[in-house]
């Protein structure tokens, strides 16, 4: 399986030769840097944390923007303001 290619401050990858070059080294520390800068801007981020082995890391954030959930099961409401599991409707 290939995923997509992308390239950011941190990191490249190049899925065709399943390699991602980073600038950071490979630590826990690291992992969390190029991950966050990954998805900071497609998930709403608070927390993120990494082992390996023995070693841990864990960095928190403050959430850039809020979802609307379903206040029965959690997920997230779509464009309609209508849960995709259960049916609720916003009032």
């Amino acid at each position: 399986m290939k995923g997509p290619a992308f390239k950011t401050e941190l990191a490249t990858a190049y899925p065709e030769c399943r390699l991602v070059v980073t600038k950071e080294t490979m630590t826990v520390e690291g992992m969390i840097k190029i991950v966050y800068d990954l998805l900071k801007d497609k998930l709403n981020i608070a927390k993120l944390t990494f082992t390996s082995g023995v070693n841990a890391a864990s960095q928190e954030y403050t959430p850039s923007g809020s979802v609307d959930r379903c206040p029965l099961c959690g997920i997230a409401l779509n464009e309609n303001g209508v849960c995709p599991k259960c049916g609720y409707k916003k009032a």
